[in-house]
């Protein structure tokens, strides 16, 4: 083949992959500027021949790739920037519904026998269901491209981001902090006040197992104590610092403990029901502790560290 034959069938291959309104104009302008680039490619010294061209052409990026440039750019489904955390959050959502229905059905799974029945019934059934989540948010992710696409922001309408800031809102801090002591008043009362306010039956029904009060309570009200304290030093100071942050991480972590081993642990109430009730309440707060930790890490490590000296000319 001759050089020209060589560009001709690249620009072809090109412009096959445009629309057909711009094949002609792509066309003779990616023609123009290979046979330019060929040419002053001879003039240095170079043999223009076939292996020339085909080299000039290949270095030039494959047809498909070549061809992106030169379209008009549509609506992305999930940006580039936002594929990581997409794929975290659709994988996520499948596996906090399998964590949550696999469980129920183990111990037909480990019968003798029987295992390979019960996982086809449970993969068949929960286990397949698990995957419209993500079609969800593909869809959703279609309607956001859409949206981006036909109304885009634009750097004129930019405004702070203020989400991600380390200082608090005191008012919506003491809001908290008040609901938080309604909350503690009414678990610490609640022994008190359901032996002696509710019916015969229901207080029964709601009788805690004095075992567990004994070590239980005490680590309820020694974590709430120690939650408060951290509460107050950030209203105060009116904002998180990275001690506070490391302090209140691992609180949650101490909670998390804690609430795993009152579940794992001895009963708290006396009536088997009210227990297992009880206990399936505290697992779905401990997958929420876990979820608040898991976003609150993740700002962290999304948000770029200032350099100390920039840091220091940053301060008022």
């Amino acid at each position: 083949m001759s050089p020209d034959e060589v560009i001709e069938a690249y620009v072809n291959d090109v412009a096959q992959r445009l629309p057909r309104a711009d094949r002609n104009d792509v066309a003779a302008e990616l023609h123009a500027l290979l046979r330019e680039e060929l040419k002053g490619r001879a003039g240095d010294g170079e043999r223009e021949d076939e292996v020339l061209a085909l080299k000039l052409v290949r270095e030039f990026g494959a047809p498909e790739d070549v061809a992106e440039r030169y379209r008009q750019p549509g609506f992305v489904i999930v940006p580039a920037t936002r594929s990581g955390r997409f794929a975290a959050f659709a994988f996520f959502g499948i596996a906090l519904q399998w964590l949550i229905t696999l469980p129920p059905v183990l111990p037909r799974i480990l019968d003798p026998g029987h295992e390979f029945v019960a996982l086809g019934k449970w993969w068949l059934s929960q286990g397949l269901v698990a995957l419209w989540w993500p079609g969800f948010l593909v869809t959703a992710a279609i309607i956001a491209g859409w949206m981006r696409h036909r109304w885009p922001v634009g750097a004129n309408n930019w405004r702070p981001n203020t989400g991600n800031s380390d200082h608090i809102n005191r008012h919506l801090w003491a809001l908290y902090a008040a609901l938080a002591a309604c909350g503690v008043a009414a678990v610490v009362g609640a022994p008190w006040a359901f032996e002696h306010l509710l019916p015969q039956a229901a207080a029964a029904a709601l009788a805690f197992n004095p075992d567990f009060l004994a070590v239980g309570g005490a680590l309820v009200v020694l974590l709430w104590a120690a939650n408060a304290v951290l509460a107050g030093v950030v209203f105060f100071d009116g904002r998180w610092r990275p001690l506070t942050r490391r302090l209140d991480f691992g609180l949650q972590a101490a909670w998390v403990a804690v609430l795993g081993w009152f579940i794992a642990g001895p009963a708290i109430f006396l009536n088997p029901p009210t227990d297992q009730t009880t206990k399936g309440i505290l697992a779905l707060v401990i997958a929420i502790v876990l979820i608040d930790v898991g976003v609150k890490l993740y700002r962290m490590v999304r948000r770029p560290q200032m350099p100390a000296d920039l840091a220091g000319l940053a301060k008022p």
